[in-house]
């Protein structure tokens, strides 16, 4: 449930809120403690720290992260913060700051010790993240709102903290301790926790409900109802839009060669609107399967064979797994495209000038006088066959569009690799930031906190970067810890840095994402999303390994078909840059046989998953957690120190579509 005792306070005008466009919902009501106006200057820094609200959740969460790091490091992380309470705009005389910074200094540890970094990996530090990223403070951590920024900025700390160099626009690698030149920070001093921010620009699209229409012309005049009936797309080259053209059947939209499958062979869909299947035949190998059922493939092809919108039919198989009313309870969230160079939207397919999705009513009656019914042309899409056929009739599609553009960050901190000759190769960890902000209420819970989806995925990677780099070990190759924005509004945060990498990095050569590993409990396998296909399938099995893992591949159909797995994540923006890419998650096989795990993660997918439940409430197993990162620390520096970085296996689907070299 939202705790509406904490509420985020306004911006104030040069504040960190801006990043610095921001949206107008980075706002809000200050909601000061009642008792804040007491403290006077002569309070004590212990009196501080137990400020309600303000400090004390700061205190508590640097204190569990920071607990091994040298104290220097710790009261660097405490400034952060404050200079954070500053942007809240909160009154903190420069007395008070020193008091606390010298009473945690110490009590800070001394150094860091020489370990393997998988053996520094403490699990109270991944839930001192997961606690601070998924509480209602920051409101769900949507993309471009306040509470995401504030998120940003707490990865920012977290990695200077813990002696990555930044990795942002500004930062160039920068040590830690040099002078940087971000942006200026309010009273004119640097900001260096910007330094580490990589810019992605961003152009937000939310359909307006009253301003869409459908309405099909045959024998007679059919006007379909939003929700019921239809869902519409954003437009993101106009405010106001409006298609009527003829239909065409085409399948799923699939031109397969190589698999002797084709939708499209004898039929003419320049200038209509084509009426296409979700998904992809279910007789075809995985990887192609889920490659075929990629909408942004799809759209491809629909725009090569002339199309000039699209009507999305869910097939069976997508239906049962997404119902039409999910669809309808998750309309309100905004889309979002990146804005490229040219200013203009990336990759919004403007050949096909709207694009809508209709039910299985609706649908049918597009299919009512064609030469088959759709239960005939579904029956014949689960046998696998390719068809495509004109529907009769002509379509109107209308959608009005709320255009705002905006901006967001990836936080980037690298580890600098020891060897000169390698060290412009990245082997990249990331982890999406973002979740869904603000929604509907449900219970009267309207906060979207993203537990599992993805504080612990960040969780884990902030320990993965402070264990490997409290451990003084240096890998040959670099290692880049991302922190994503925008994966929830289509994998825009990865995508963009998949093809911008900091100007440093010559190659990124290896991926290891992290999302939504759903540590639920102790498992004795983990499932490795698309190890299969490269040779760091090989290497994360020797990693699970030591770990005490058994790993396995995610041909799970509850995993790999019913979650698009491989195109469903940051990983995929990877992939089609020709980068390797590996998942790994928590297993199927718990360590306590009294726990039914795979209900318990039935359960989260059916009930919680981009829900508000989605909280801090939910079992989460921080030992489970810890392992994983362990695991990935290992594939890390195996992956940073060989020889050769990472390849596609040869012959691999995904290798020889995306153009990378093979495995020897």
């Amino acid at each position: 449930m939202a705790r509406s005792a904490i509420s985020l306070p306004s911006a104030t005008p040069g504040s960190m809120s801006a990043i610095d466009r921001g949206p107008p919902e980075r706002g809000g009501a200050v909601e000061q403690p009642a008792n804040s106006a007491a403290h006077s200057s002569h309070d004590s820094a212990r009196a501080l720290i137990r400020r309600p609200v303000m400090y004390k959740p700061y205190a508590q969460h640097l204190g569990a992260v920071n607990s091994s790091l040298k104290c220097c490091d710790f009261a660097l992380a405490l400034c952060s913060v404050c200079a954070l309470e500053q942007d809240r705009a909160i009154s903190l005389p420069p007395m008070r700051i020193i008091a606390v910074v010298l009473m945690l200094a110490v009590a800070g540890t001394s150094g860091a010790t020489e370990q393997a970094p998988w053996d520094a990996v403490r699990d109270e530090a991944i839930r001192a993240h997961v606690e601070f990223l998924a509480d209602d403070l920051l409101e769900g951590r949507a993309t471009a709102s306040r509470g995401y920024d504030i998120a940003a900025r707490y990865v920012a700390t977290q990695f200077r903290a813990a002696g990555l160099s930044p990795a942002g626009d500004h930062g160039r690698h920068a040590a830690p301790d040099e002078t940087l030149d971000p942006t200026d920070a309010p009273g004119g001093d640097k900001d260096t926790a910007r330094a580490y921010y990589q810019h992605v620009k961003l152009l937000e699209a939310t359909p307006v409900l009253p301003g869409s229409s459908a309405e099909y012309v045959d024998q007679e005049t059919h006007t379909f109802e939003y929700g019921t009936d239809y869902l519409p797309s954003a437009d993101y080259l106009a405010a106001s839009s409006s298609l009527t053209a003829p239909l065409a059947f085409a399948g799923f939209g699939v031109q397969a060669p190589q698999l002797n499958y084709d939708d499209f062979t004898d039929i003419d869909l320049k200038g209509r609107i084509a009426v296409v299947l979700s998904g992809a035949p279910a007789r075809f190998p995985l990887a192609q399967r889920v490659y075929h059922a990629w909408h942004g493939r799809k759209f491809e092809l629909l725009i090569e064979h002339g199309a000039v919108g699209v009507v999305i039919i869910d097939s069976p198989e997508d239906l049962e797994r997404i119902p039409w009313k999910q669809r309808v309870a998750m309309s309100w969230v905004p889309r979002m495209r990146l804005v490229d160079e040219a200013d203009e939207p990336w990759e919004a397919y403007p050949e096909l000038k709207l694009r809508f999705r209709f039910s299985h009513a609706a649908a049918a009656r597009l299919f009512a006088e064609a030469e088959r019914d759709l239960e005939e042309a579904l029956a014949r899409a689960e046998r696998g066959e390719a068809q495509n056929f004109p529907l009769p009739g002509l379509l109107t599609l209308s959608a009005t569009t709320g255009l705002r553009r905006t901006d967001s960050v990836n936080v980037l901190g690298v580890l600098p690799g020891a060897d000169p000759s390698l060290q412009d190769e990245y082997v990249v960890v990331t982890a999406h930031l973002d979740h869904l902000g603000r929604g509907p209420a449900i219970d009267g819970d309207n906060i979207y906190n993203g537990a599992h989806d993805n504080a612990v995925g960040v969780g884990i990677l902030l320990e993965m970067a402070r264990a490997l780099s409290a451990s003084g070990v240096r890998p040959r190759r670099s290692v880049l810890f991302a922190a994503l924005t925008a994966e929830e509004k289509g994998l825009l945060g990865s995508d963009h840095l998949a093809r911008h990498p900091p100007p440093e990095a010559r190659a990124l050569v290896a991926n290891l994402n992290i999302d939504m590993p759903m540590p639920f409990a102790r498992t004795r396998d983990l499932i490795g999303i698309g190890m299969q296909h490269s040779t760091l399938g090989s290497i994360a099995a020797r990693a699970a390994a030591a770990q005490g893992y058994r790993l396995t591949p995610a041909g799970d159909p509850e995993l790999m078909v019913e979650h698009r797995s491989l195109i469903r994540g940051d990983h995929f923006s990877f992939i089609r840059q020709g980068i390797p890419s590996i998942v790994l998650s928590n297993g199927e096989r718990p360590r306590d046989a009294a726990i039914d795990l795979a209900q318990i993660k039935r359960t989260y997918r059916e009930r919680h998953h981009h829900e508000p439940s989605d909280e801090l409430r939910l079992p989460i197993d921080y030992a489970a957690a810890a392992d994983l990162a362990r695991v990935n620390l290992r594939i890390v520096l195996e992956a940073a120190n060989a020889p050769v970085a990472p390849r596609w296996r040869n012959g691999d689907f995904f290798g020889e579509t995306f153009s990378r070299p093979a495995a020897d």
